[in-house]
């Protein structure tokens, strides 16, 4: 599977909101399995399509390793997953096609958001929703139902978030200077260890790719 290059703040596909994925696919498996091979590359616990240059409703989610830090239990939370209506075992990592949510319950503070398209941009406190009930589907078309709090809805909702172009700068409490964002993205960027490992993974551009589900 490839990794593919992940945009950085400020390029422009980051602010344009994604259209809903009408072909399922072979390619839009494979498409979903290397931005999970992306996202371990990358360390993170979800990503979006926009994120990679495709602007179509497919996100990825995987929180494990956030679960496996006990210094984070506060946020651990609960969750219900569904497949064509019968409750089944959380898949990890999940694959979700045109997510939407369509319950959402008491606005909370959560302290430790980032992402992986803010490279070196310190985690912000941004608002969020605590209990999500969200719905979609899997790569085959069939529906998935997932109702949960904690960090599952947290990062739910921020790769919701970018299918709509909006990024987590957006909901940070109080003010951000975005010139200052950008330079500690520079910063991050050139940094010998961090150009290194770009080179060794050997980036693939998924914009180049030829996706049959678009």
């Amino acid at each position: 599977m490839p990794v593919y290059k992940i945009l950085h703040y400020p390029h422009v596909l980051l602010r344009k909101p994604s259209t809903p994925v009408e072909r399922f696919t072979p390619g839009l498996r494979a498409f979903a399995d290397g931005m999970v091979e992306t996202m371990n590359a990358f360390e993170g616990i979800g990503l979006a399509a926009p994120q990679v240059g495709v602007l179509k409703r497919l996100i990825i989610v995987d929180v494990r390793p956030y679960l496996e830090n006990s210094q984070l239990k506060d946020w651990h939370g609960n969750y219900t997953y569904s497949l064509e209506g019968k409750p089944t075992e959380l898949p990890s990592p999940m694959i979700l096609v045109n997510p939407e949510i369509v319950k959402k319950e008491t606005e909370i503070n959560f302290p430790f958001d980032g992402c992986l398209s803010f490279p070196g941009v310190e985690r912000g406190a941004t608002k969020r929703w605590k209990d999500i009930v969200l719905e979609a589907k899997d790569t085959s078309g069939k529906n998935i139902r997932i109702e949960c709090d904690g960090i599952m809805s947290i990062c739910l909702q921020h790769e919701m978030d970018h299918l709509e172009g909006v990024l987590f700068i957006d909901r940070v409490q109080g003010q951000v200077n975005e010139n200052d964002v950008v330079a500690d993205i520079e910063d991050h960027e050139s940094e010998a260890g961090v150009r290194r490992k770009m080179k060794k993974l050997k980036l693939v551009d998924a914009r180049s790719e030829k996706l049959d589900f678009l």
